[in-house]
């Protein structure tokens, strides 16, 4: 009876170190795939940044998606067509912004980007200066990389 134990165990062991060795062959192929999508989407991580900063509204037009959504540290959602309005008005306006610790994670045609952002800036006249966690969405779309989601959360004084 031990002895059954004992082969039906090392068949077990056998089987799952094998499955384990055909995942990681998988894995590195989609490593290797999401590299380009990670370099992609951190090249636009810059383009915003610097379209931004500033107040390109034109720029910021181009990398945003028509459905983009942007939920600000107040829970304030607004469209496309509102934060270009913003942009080119001036109503939105920094005067340095930086982000950092950024992470892409990488689904196919979806991109997950979170960071930290510092910030100076105003919108509407309000101070909005501080630091920020955010998480950015990104989808290819007719073969083209487009942001189409960000929310933005004030990062609690220490």
């Amino acid at each position: 009876m031990k002895r059954i134990f004992a082969v039906a165990a090392l068949t077990m062991a056998a089987s799952s170190l094998a499955l384990g060795q055909m995942t990681g062959k998988k894995a590195n192929y989609s490593n290797q795939k999401s590299e380009g999508v990670e370099q992609t989407v951190m090249q636009m991580e810059e383009d915003l940044r610097v379209a931004i900063s500033k107040g390109d509204a034109k720029a910021y037009g181009r990398i945003i998606g028509d459905d983009y959504v942007f939920t600000n540290q107040d829970a304030v959602m607004r469209t496309k067509a509102q934060m270009v309005s913003a942009y080119e008005s001036g109503s939105i306006k920094y005067e340095s912004i930086k982000f950092d610790e950024i992470k892409v994670h990488a689904y196919g045609d979806t991109a997950v980007v979170t960071g930290r952002q510092t910030l100076k800036g105003q919108d509407g006249g309000k101070d909005i200066s501080g630091q920020f966690r955010y998480t950015r969405v990104y989808v290819k779309l007719q073969g083209r990389w487009q942001l189409v989601a960000t929310q933005v959360t004030r990062k609690a004084e220490p």
